[in-house]
């Protein structure tokens, strides 16, 4: 055989490493050309720098090893043509899934500058939100029950099947009874037994496809606040705060207070940077 190319030569004409080639062999992928009986040294062919190439090329598209193996094997137009087909419709699933991804990431960035900006000059604001669909686990949770909720909070994530559920986790939530309300307007500093308060968690699902039942927060004026951390005593100071500003400018509380969890420690380590925003439903007092 003339013109031997040596492992490392072919490796690289090729832009690849030797094991890469190692590996190809060991799987019947692209065996040498030639094997030295004496050194057990591995030989290739100069023809086969196309096929190695055709290789590379096939990777580049998405080609599993065994698919390139089977477009290699007893090739014919028909079934090359069939093959690259299947390539391009798992290229077309991977772009929508990628830009799926890249809308979502896009809107926490967006939502975590809203998040902050907005609360610059003032820890109280009135927002208007728009109709907002959620999913809402029917069972309800103790304020001090932390395993069980971060379970819950799972059970949901399963539920829409989201993709990065995870670092989109402003979806995240749960109901503060408003029953509870008077109490926490009452107590002077917070409430210390907190044993018998309960919430309901829920998760937001505007853009998830999902095929569980929903229920929908209506479109509407909400007085909002914000606390960092993850305990609920140092929630209910800034609850009770909001209480009475919407008591001193005479709004109408219409409903449950929503606890949204805006940045999570999926982002930080520090625990005082993971914030829940506290959104209390309100109409005007129209005299």
């Amino acid at each position: 055989m003339q013109n031997k190319l040596s492992i490392g030569e072919m490796a690289k004409l090729r832009g690849i490493t030797v094991d890469t080639l190692r590996h190809y062999d060991k799987i019947g992928l692209l065996k040498p050309y030639y094997i030295d009986p004496d050194t057990g040294y591995r030989f290739y062919s100069i023809s086969q720098y196309e096929v190695l190439g055709t290789i590379k090329e096939l990777r580049r598209v998405g080609f599993s090893l065994g698919e390139i193996k089977e477009f290699l094997t007893n090739r014919n137009v028909k079934k090359s043509v069939q093959l690259l087909e299947q390539s391009m419709y798992n290229i077309q699933e991977k772009i929508k899934e990628l830009q799926y991804i890249h809308h979502t990431l896009k809107n926490r960035l967006e939502n975590i500058e809203y998040f902050t900006s907005s609360y610059e000059n003032a820890d109280i604001l009135i927002k208007h939100f728009e109709e907002r669909e959620y999913i809402q686990l029917t069972r309800p949770f103790s304020w001090e029950d932390t395993e069980n909720i971060h379970f819950g909070f799972l059970e949901l994530e399963n539920m829409i099947g989201g993709i990065i559920p995870v670092l989109a986790s402003n979806k995240f939530g749960d109901f503060i009874d408003k029953e509870y309300f008077d109490e926490i307007r009452q107590s002077s500093e917070f409430i210390h037994n907190i044993s018998t308060f309960q919430s309901t968690l829920f998760i937001l699902v505007q853009e998830e496809e999902c095929n569980q039942p929903t229920k929908k927060l209506e479109e509407g004026l909400f007085a909002c606040t914000y606390y960092g951390g993850l305990v609920r005593k140092k929630m209910l100071p800034q609850l009770k705060k909001l209480l009475d500003y919407c008591d001193t400018h005479e709004y109408i509380i219409i409903g449950d207070a929503i606890r949204v969890m805006q940045i999570d420690v999926s982002l930080t380590n520090h625990f005082e940077e993971a914030y829940y925003e506290i959104q209390i439903p309100i109409r005007e007092n129209v005299k």
